[in-house]
C-alpha cells in the first residue's frame, strides 16, 4: 500500500512537469522546526517543487521530515500576487518509533518498533520574499499545521500535528 502512494504521488509529479507548460519553476529547501507536542522543540526539513499556474495559483509535490516522513501534493494561492500564500496539500505520512521497556521475565531491555501510517491533509500559510530581482533567489517563511488519519495496529487514529514553522530558501527560474 506504500509502495501505492509512493508511485502515484511520483506519477502526479512527472504529469504535473510533463503536461503544464508554465513560465518559472520554484525549487526550495526549507530546515523548520516544530514547537509543541512532548518534545518543546524538534527539528524538521522539507523539500519542494512549485509550478505557478498563473500569478495567483501553483501546484507542486513535497517531501517532509520532522518526526514522521511525509510526500505529496499541495496547491498554493497568492491572493496578493506571488507574495502572501495560503496553502493545502494532501499527501502519505509514515510515523516510526521505537518503545523501550523493561521485560520483567528477562530482566532486559527490548525495543518494540511502532510504524504507524496514514493520510495527512496540510493547512499551512506563508510569504514568498524575492532576494533581488524576481526570478532567483527567495527567502520563504511558512507555518503548518498536519492532520493525519493514521491507523495504528489497524486502528483508525485521528492525529492533529503540531504547528511546524519553516524558514526557506528557494530558487526560481
Amino acid at each position: 500500500m506504500k509502495k501505492r502512494f509512493i508511485i502515484l504521488f511520483l506519477w502526479l509529479f512527472l504529469l504535473f512537469s510533463a503536461v503544464i507548460n508554465a513560465q518559472s519553476h520554484l525549487v526550495s529547501g526549507s530546515p523548520g522546526l516544530r514547537i509543541g507536542g512532548s518534545s518543546p522543540i524538534w527539528f524538521a526539513v522539507e523539500l519542494r517543487y512549485e509550478l505557478p499556474l498563473n500569478q495567483f495559483f501553483s501546484v507542486g509535490t513535497y517531501v517532509y521530515y520532522e518526526d514522521s516522513f511525509g510526500i505529496g501534493i499541495a496547491g498554493r494561492w497568492y491572493p496578493f500576487s506571488k507574495s502572501f500564500f495560503l496553502e493545502l496539500g494532501s499527501g502519505y505520512n509514515m510515523l516510526y518509533r521505537s518503545n523501550l521497556h523493561l521485560d520483567d521475565k528477562t530482566n532486559e531491555w527490548l525495543k518494540d518498533p511502532e510504524i504507524y501510517s496514514g493520510i495527512e491533509i496540510i493547512p499551512g500559510l506563508g510569504w514568498r520574499i524575492n532576494v533581488g530581482k524576481s526570478g532567483g533567489l527567495y527567502i520563504i517563511p511558512s507555518v503548518k499545521v498536519p492532520v493525519v488519519f493514521r491507523w495504528r495496529k489497524d486502528i483508525p487514529d485521528f492525529y492533529i500535528g503540531n504547528i511546524i514553522g519553516y524558514l526557506g530558501l528557494g530558487y526560481a527560474w
